[in-house]
């Protein structure tokens, strides 16, 4: 809701965002590629997607990103602390851990925004099925350069210079767009 469209509409429950003020956290989460972890305990890192969250929820969100394993290996699980933003943890341990904020926060809609960046290939394709899965039930927006997951969307759009270049199924541009299918191939590392 910071930025009016200049032509056409964009709602959300047919209400405008910025109709929702500070309250659009409530609607809408985020995860960022470079999502900002506190220096304090994990716990307190997740706790931050719902203050009144209990311990139970806490744990039940860690085990939905896949991280309940790790946590637990911790020699003081939920209570190990974080350093400055999160170095202590590996990029797809902090994309877990910010994941499980977001699913805390439980929004209807949550934008990714190139969340697998910088990832090996092993994480980040984990971290796509862990995302999938444990935002099932939710409008995602997902922003990406990187086509990995993309036959599990619903709708595709391409922007280039503002402009939408393509749009449809993953199916549809695979069978009907050529540059679809270079970009596809090539971010797959097939040779064209």
């Amino acid at each position: 809701g910071a930025i009016e469209p200049t032509a056409g509409n964009v709602l959300v429950n047919g209400h405008a965002p910025f109709a929702y003020g500070e309250e659009i956290h409530n609607m809408v989460g985020v995860l960022n590629q470079k999502p900002y972890l506190f220096a304090t305990s994990v716990e307190n890192n997740i706790r931050l997607g719902n203050q009144h969250a209990t311990t139970e929820e806490i744990q039940e969100v860690i085990r939905k990103v896949r991280l309940d394993k790790y946590i637990s290996s911790l020699p003081d699980g939920l209570q190990t602390q974080m350093e400055e933003t999160g170095q202590r943890f590996s990029g797809g341990e902090r994309q877990r851990i910010a994941l499980a904020r977001i699913l805390l926060q439980d929004t209807p809609i949550v934008i990714l925004d190139e969340p697998t960046i910088g990832l090996d290939p092993v994480t980040e394709s984990e971290l796509v099925d862990t995302i999938l899965t444990s935002l099932q039930d939710k409008t995602i927006i997902w922003i990406t350069h990187h086509l990995t997951g993309i036959e599990q969307m619903d709708e595709v759009i391409f922007l280039d210079k503002g402009q939408i270049s393509m749009q449809g199924t993953h199916e549809d541009l695979i069978a009907t767009n050529v540059r679809y299918q270079q970009l596809y191939l090539l971010d797959r590392g097939e040779v064209l």
